[in-house]
């Protein structure tokens, strides 16, 4: 990509400023202004409708490139007691997870362009290494024996400056036959370790006097628990017993630092619980709240043992911020209105949108209808490499499909960069658990296609599939605000209770416990809630509240691209637990009738059929124009082809909680074997769990009231929205839509 950039918010208000970072090949770009309608460039559908403003920000900008440097490790500020003039001993548990990545720094207060100071390395070959170098000579020793991948290993290694001995070994934490890694080996120094003013570093090395982001190199994949360093040479046997025991060092007057990781799990702090206080910080957002070499199963949150905790996890891929400087910034007028809007970046050969939100200040309602645009969904997507994710290549392949990537420039762009979302895994093959909204994320742009589906040719789905939606409004005459999920998770209440209806997009998929909160109490107050997605209310999602542009998903026990250990699932962000929303006592049928039910994005979707339900009077506004036998979304849309309902998509269901008195008044059923009934749901082995074997394969449209007024409708089909522009607006998609959402924005109370 010649050009791509970020904004230091997704969202804003009149009033606000929002920071724009850009990195550009090119000598000069320009900004522009505008405001962002409708951006999927389908000929099937309204096209393009992107308009230029006016703004004091447009104009030419001085190009340069900015970098992106992912990889998270812990930096401990220079400190004389660091310095080490003389022998000592670093130990510390690994877990490395790719032992042939090459070197990779454990513990090490080491200048890799100088090749000063000293460090615990795994070394080119897999095993555990210890280097000294004065700048002119480096002495290393290794244990000459490849570790294991995802094993503990205890690592040690020792200089006595008396003798000039090297000694290192590794030591697993299980032995087996015939594949017994243990090994020691020693080495002399011929030279001393010289002093260096970089930064101690856990998880990588220095590649320089300043330490931070971007100069940090030989980033480690894996896990560390316990490092600790000694200003003297340990013995074989008091090596040993510190393997057992850390606290049999805890009273040495040598003991220089014990960093303990069990502590601090939702900040950045690294804690040094010996009596000289070398804290530390993480950065690039390691994870944590992750199991340590002495768990031992008898727990499954980390607030109930931290000690079993005291491990972090670091990976190369790692980037909560990209800490790019700012280009350009924008203050958002007084009068301008709620909308989606973006600055578009052009040189002479390429382009590029930055988009945000313009929502208005609490209180100062401009419509009575708010459209919820979901900012974490775009979050947990954002950089996806789901046409390289095993576990869908291996389900694509199944279909016959095979996709060709990276193949466009901004896949490159992730690929080269590191960058990836929630749905992706780390290089060392472990799943992505936080997303940050303060990088490149250049699949949230307004003509965006997945392309894994739709048989191949992509579909839009996130910014581009939301702008379905407001294009709708817009065209049919609707005023609306727009909101997003992180006003609601910040806001509650106060956020929505100006509004008639708030209207969901197509995908409201991650939703955090104060958003579900903020609904129902919205619900209870008389508010009206429009959901015209599927997938919606999903996975159980936390914000940051240290870093609020970071959110974090783990997922166990539902469907999705991977799944973390059962003993990691609760949150280090908050501690609470993680999975699904439906095992927390919010299935999403409990606040809106519907629930994942089943996923498709190979095939082809389907139409709707009514029920018996529609004819109740309560529903007549609903499919008023509509006739008896119509069948409902029955024609081509924008994603996946042929059908308003599919994709993904939502049933109704009591034992869930869908209220008694709720009307299903429409289903859709007829989809064929690419689409399968949700993991988990699916209690034994079978082959019955597909559109044509499996009637919990459908998706629902419900009605039911709230108290005071309130009520909902929902399509249960992220498709439903792709449907609306349909013979330029004229359809039964889009005129059941504005019956309801007519209906709701009315001031007039439901029955």
């Amino acid at each position: 990509m010649e050009i791509v950039g970020y904004a230091d918010k997704l969202r804003a208000q009149p009033g606000q400023t929002i920071s724009f970072m850009v990195s550009c090949h090119a000598p000069s770009f320009r900004a522009q202004l505008v405001r962002v309608a409708h951006g999927d460039d389908n000929p099937d559908g309204p096209g393009s409708k992107i308009y230029d403003l006016d703004s004091a920000t447009n104009g030419e900008y001085p190009g340069r490139v900015q970098k992106l440097h992912p990889g998270s490790f812990v930096s401990v500020p220079g400190d004389p007691r660091l310095q080490l003039a003389g022998s000592f001993t670093i130990s510390a548990w690994i877990y490395p997870t790719t032992v042939d990545k090459g070197l990779q720094g454990v513990v090490t207060k080491w200048d890799c362009n100088g090749g000063v100071g000293y460090g615990l390395f795994v070394d080119e070959h897999g095993a555990v290494s210890l280097r000294i170098g004065d700048g002119d000579t480096v002495d290393a020793v290794s244990t000459g024996v490849a570790m294991q991948t995802a094993k503990w290993y205890f690592a040690a290694g020792t200089y006595d400056a008396d003798d000039g001995s090297l000694r290192v070994s590794q030591t697993p934490l299980d032995h087996w036959p015939l594949q017994d890694t243990a090994a020691e080996s020693e080495g002399t120094a011929s030279v001393g370790h010289g002093q260096t003013g970089a930064a101690l570093v856990i998880g990588g090395a220095s590649c320089g006097e300043h330490t931070g982001i971007g100069t940090v190199g030989c980033l480690y994949n894996g896990k560390v628990d316990n490092p600790t360093i000694l200003g003297r040479a340990l013995a074989p046997e008091e090596i040993a017993a510190l393997r057992d025991d850390r606290s049999s060092v805890a009273g040495d007057a040598a003991l220089v630092a014990a960093w303990d990781f069990g502590r601090d799990f939702s900040t950045s702090a690294v804690t040094d619980s010996s009596p000289n206080g070398l804290h530390g910080e993480a950065l690039n957002m390691p994870g944590r709240a992750v199991t340590g070499h002495n768990w031992d199963g008898g727990t499954m949150d980390f607030k109930s043992a931290p000690d079993q905790y005291a491990a972090i996890r670091f990976n190369d891929d790692d980037l909560d911020d990209a800490r790019w400087e700012v280009d350009f910034s924008y203050t958002v007028p007084e009068d301008l209105r709620s909308a989606m809007y973006a600055f578009r970046l052009t040189t002479e050969d390429a382009e590029d949108y930055i988009p945000f939100a313009v929502r208005p200040r609490n209180g100062e309602q401009t419509a009575k209808i708010a459209f919820l645009l979901g900012t974490y969904t775009f979050l947990a997507y954002a950089n996806e490499h789901l046409a390289n994710n095993p576990v869908l290549v291996e389900y694509l392949e199944g279909k016959g499909m095979e996709v060709e990537f990276p193949l466009l420039p901004h896949e490159h762009y992730m690929v080269d960069n590191k960058l990836g979302g929630l749905y992706d895994l780390h290089t060392d093959g472990g799943g992505i658990c936080y997303s940050t909204s303060r990088r490149p994320i250049v699949n949230f742009r307004p003509n965006n296609k997945q392309r894994t589906i739709g048989a191949g040719l992509g579909g839009p789905v996130l910014l581009s599939a939301d702008l379905h939606q407001m294009d709708w409004m817009e065209s049919q005459g609707f005023e609306f605000d727009v909101i997003t999920d992180e006003d609601i998770h910040f806001d509650g209440l106060d956020i929505l209770s100006g509004y008639n209806v708030v209207m969901s997009d197509a995908h409201p998929e991650y939703w955090t416990e104060d958003m579900l909160i903020a609904l129902e109490a919205y619900l209870n107050a008389g508010g009206r809630f429009m959901y015209l997605g599927g997938n919606g209310l999903y996975w159980i999602t936390s914000v940051d509240p240290e870093r609020p542009h970071v959110m974090e998903v783990r997922r166990w026990n539902g469907t999705g691209s991977w799944r973390t250990d059962f003993a990691e699932s609760h949150h280090s962000t908050t501690g609470e637990p993680g999975g699904l929303w439906r095992f927390r006592g919010w299935a999403p049928q409990r606040l809106v009738g519907v629930g994942m039910t089943a996923q498709g994005g190979t095939g082809t979707n389907s139409a709707y059929r009514r029920l018996p339900d529609s004819f109740d009077p309560r529903a007549a506004f609903i499919f008023e124009g509509i006739g008896d036998d119509e069948e409902i979304g029955g024609f081509d849309t924008l994603n996946l082809g042929w059908g308003a309902a599919g994709y993904e998509m939502d049933r109704a269901d009591p034992a869930l909680g869908t209220p008694a008195h709720a009307l299903v008044v429409a289903t859709a059923t007829d989809f064929d074997d690419t689409f399968h009934h949700v993991v988990e749901e699916v209690m034994h082995m079978n082959s019955e769990q597909t559109g044509t074997t499996n009637d919990m394969v459908r998706a629902d449209m419900v009605f039911f009231e709230y108290p005071n007024g309130g009520a909902v409708f929902t399509t249960g089909s992220i498709a439903w929205s792709a449907g609306l522009s349909y013979n330029d607006y004229d359809n039964n998609v889009s005129r059941i839509t504005a019956n309801v959402l007519r209906r709701f924005a009315s001031d007039e109370p439901l029955p």
